[in-house]
Formats: C-alpha cells, sequence, structure tokens
C-alpha cells in the first residue's frame, strides 16, 4: 500500500507518492494567491481542485492507504459550524494594516514569536474579528493550515502542535499551553481537539472516496508543519545536539538540544514545537526567494572554480538586508553590495551563493547550534552553498540529504513509512574564505 504526502508550500503545490520506501512520482502546481476581494489570498479552490485530481491519478498507479498533509507556516481557515470558509485564506504576505497586535501581543519572552506580520496567525485573527466581525463571529473552528485540509478530505476538525508552535502567538512553546493573547480574546473556543500530527482522524468522505477512486478505509493523519517534518526523522534517529536547514522559499535553521534561553528577540529568531513536543530554537529568512531574483537570469547554481575564486579574492559580497522580506535584519536600510560587481553570470551565482552559506552560518550562530548540520530542500543542489556551509562550520560536519523537498521523507513517517536517505559529507570549500567571512560580519547592520 502506498501514502500520499499532499505538501502544501508557499511557492508550489505538490502531491507526492511513497511506496516502498521511495518516492515514486511527484505532481506539482504553481500555489497562485488571487488578488481578492476581499483581500489577498490563496486559491483555495484551485488546490483542492489539484489534489482530487492528484489523487485520481496517484492512486490509479497504486491503492493508497494513508493522506498526510505538509504546509508552510502563516495558513489559516476560519470554518462555520457545517465547515464552510467564513472568510477566504489570507496571503501571510498581505500587509496588515491598522494593527493593533504589536501593542497587545504576548510577550516574545512566552510565546517566542516575534513580529512576523501575517506569519503571526494570532495577528491575522485581531484583524479579521475587528474589520469583518460578522464573518468572525460565524467562525466555529480555527482549522491551522495543514489541518484544514486534512478536514476538508476526513470531516473531523484538530489542532495541532508543530503549526500552533511555529511563529503563531497562539501558543507557549515552553510551557506547552495557549498564549496570554488566547485567553484575553477568548478565542480558546476556535481551537478543535489537539491531536498528535500522526493521529488518524478517519477514513476520507465518501464523497472524496466517489470522486478519486481512492479506497473507501484510506486514513487522513493530522498533518505537520513544513519545518518541522523535515526536522522530524532527523530527532527521531540523530544524538542530540544537531542543526538542520530546511531550505526552500525561506531558510529555516533549527537547533535540536539548544537552549532558549537568551534567543535574540529582533532577529528573526523563534522557538518551533517538535512533533514530540519539545521546543526547538529557530531562525529564518527568506533565502530561496532572495537568491531567485538575486541570480535572475544567470542560469544554473553553478559557477565555475574560477569565478568563485575571483569573488572571494575582489571582495565582491552581498550585505544584508538585499530586500524588503522578512529575516534578521528586517526593517533596516538595504544593504549596499561590498566589492566590484560581478563580471559573468557565474560571478552572479556564487556570490549569491556564498551569501545564502553566510546567513545560514549566521542564524546558527543566534540560536546557538552546535553539533553536525544536515541540509535538506531546494539548496541540496547548490555546491558553492554547500562548500561554503561545510568550511563556515568546520570543525562539524555538513551533511546533505538526497530528498529535494526535506518534508516528504518527515511526513512519511508519520504513516510509518521511512524513505532511505544515506546522507553525503560536503566537501568544505577549497578557497581562502576566512577574510571574506570577516569582512561581511563586520558589514552587518547593527
Amino acid at each position: 500500500m502506498a501514502i500520499a504526502i499532499f505538501d502544501v508550500g508557499k511557492t508550489n503545490v505538490k502531491l507526492s507518492l511513497v511506496e516502498a520506501g521511495a518516492i515514486r512520482q511527484t505532481l506539482s502546481a504553481p500555489n497562485r494567491v488571487l488578488s481578492g476581494p476581499p483581500f489577498p489570498h490563496y486559491d483555495e479552490a484551485g488546490i483542492w481542485s489539484f489534489l482530487m485530481q492528484g489523487l485520481a491519478r496517484l492512486g490509479a498507479a497504486a491503492p493508497i492507504a494513508d493522506i498526510v498533509v505538509v504546509a508552510h507556516g502563516g495558513g489559516c481557515g476560519l470554518v462555520d459550524a457545517a465547515g464552510a470558509l467564513v472568510l477566504p485564506m489570507l496571503d501571510y504576505e498581505m500587509p496588515i494594516e491598522d494593527d493593533d497586535y504589536d501593542r497587545v501581543a504576548s510577550p516574545f519572552s512566552e510565546t517566542f514569536s516575534p513580529p512576523l506580520g501575517g506569519l503571526n496567525i494570532a495577528r491575522q485573527l485581531l484583524w479579521f474579528q475587528k474589520a469583518f466581525p460578522a464573518a468572525f463571529r460565524r467562525a466555529h473552528h480555527l482549522l491551522l493550515y495543514p489541518q484544514y485540509w486534512s478536514f476538508r478530505l476526513s470531516g473531523v476538525a484538530s489542532s495541532e502542535l508543530t503549526y500552533l508552535g511555529c511563529h503563531t502567538g497562539l501558543w507557549q512553546p515552553v510551557a506547552g499551553r495557549v498564549s496570554g493573547l488566547v485567553e484575553r480574546m477568548g478565542w480558546q473556543r476556535l481551537f478543535p481537539p489537539l491531536r498528535k500530527a500522526d493521529d488518524v482522524l478517519g477514513p476520507i468522505l465518501p464523497a472524496i472516496a466517489a470522486e478519486t477512486g481512492l479506497p473507501k478505509d484510506c486514513r487522513v493523519r493530522v498533518g505537520i508543519h513544513d519545518s518541522s517534518a523535515s526536522f522530524l526523522r532527523h530527532r527521531l534517529t540523530r544524538p542530540m545536539p544537531f542543526a538542520v536547514a530546511s531550505t526552500g522559499t525561506w531558510v529555516v535553521t533549527m537547533a535540536a538540544g539548544a537552549d532558549v534561553a537568551g534567543l535574540p528577540e529582533n532577529r528573526s529568531c523563534l522557538v518551533n514545537v517538535d512533533a514530540l513536543g519539545s521546543p526547538v530554537p529557530c531562525g529564518l529568512f527568506l533565502g530561496g526567494r532572495e537568491y531567485a531574483q538575486l541570480t535572475e537570469g544567470a542560469g544554473s547554481a553553478a559557477a565555475p572554480p574560477g569565478d568563485i575564486a575571483a569573488v572571494i579574492e575582489s571582495g565582491a559580497m552581498l550585505i544584508p538586508p538585499v530586500g524588503s522580506y522578512g529575516g534578521p535584519f528586517a526593517g533596516r536600510p538595504l544593504g549596499e553590495p561590498g566589492g566590484p560587481q560581478p563580471g559573468s553570470e557565474g560571478e552572479i551565482v556564487a556570490r549569491a551563493s556564498l551569501y545564502l552559506a553566510l546567513m545560514t552560518d549566521y542564524c546558527f550562530g543566534l540560536i546557538k547550534a552546535k553539533g553536525p548540520v544536515v541540509v535538506e530542500g531546494s539548496l541540496t543542489g547548490n555546491e558553492i552553498f554547500l562548500a561554503a556551509l561545510a568550511a563556515l562550520r568546520r570543525p562539524e560536519t555538513v551533511l546533505v540529504s538526497n530528498d529535494p523537498t526535506g518534508t516528504v521523507s518527515g511526513a512519511a513517517r508519520l504513516a510509518g513509512e521511512e524513505i532511505p536517505d544515506p546522507l553525503r559529507v560536503a566537501a568544505p570549500l577549497s578557497l581562502p574564505f576566512e577574510a571574506y567571512r570577516t569582512t561581511w560580519r563586520q558589514a552587518l547592520p547593527p
């Protein structure tokens, strides 16, 4: 029997068929944002159509016994007693105007949720309640993003720790309870029962079985936050301390076994909760999106060794922030690039790749990461990034996953399936890099 992993990413939605310890097939489509009305929101109908068509297609290839949903942070659905959305699902990148959240939010020392715009789901709820009071009063359940799709598939509402604990402002990761803001606003009524990510909510609804042709007893799991899925398989098998870089639209750094005490409040650091309920210090920046914009039109993530050496020797470097995105230096003036401008496409790629490695290493420092580093996701194919990060993290080892997403292997664990992933060791950059790093660090904004 096979497992279907539904991965709702910020850039793309994917549906993967896992069978006998391997990813057999993956379908993908862009995750569109609709401009409105009443505000920019995810194309819920389009995502659902993709899921139904994909399940029918993959189900024809193998009998599917389980469906596991994994999704990016900052998404939620408010549904009425009949299960219908009372408002569209807000795109977290929409600036929320007339925003009282920063004034009334629970302190960072309680929620470890820094101000991240719409990524703070508590901020979304506060705005919904103020801007759309009639719709908010009709809300029966708050369904976090993975659990919204699991609900659509099974008809059973649930809450789940990894998503509650990922910068929502709704949860206290250390205390293991809802935040003071939730209690003050009386939002507890919206929370469905708390379940574990691997719990079975039930079989798919009869209408889903009829539409897709899946077995009527196909199980639906609660589901999990995407970075927590990437983290899970290492948490289950690797001794602490260790660190993970989950890479995609966001680069999320996670430090297993690190102390949350002293985590900086103003550097896009936060505390996630892993699937076992333990707090995990994290740091993040929009590395995947930044890299795409920094290298637009410059070809692949490869560059001749001479171009890498030229960038390092000339001191050509990118100083954050490089855009108006979230990250450790959000809100500061844009950084002025150091050194000469790249003279070739290869140098453009090399400079951007070195920047990602420097930022990733900086985030690991913020969260006091120790031990070997495992790199998951889209940057596993960027050899410049991997070699530079290996040089920066010495004497610790940088290990590279073969899983192109990191999320599929972790999500499959929730349904009892293990996908073998022999990690390879990244060789450190064989170029003098220490002076380049020192200059970059000295140029960082306060």
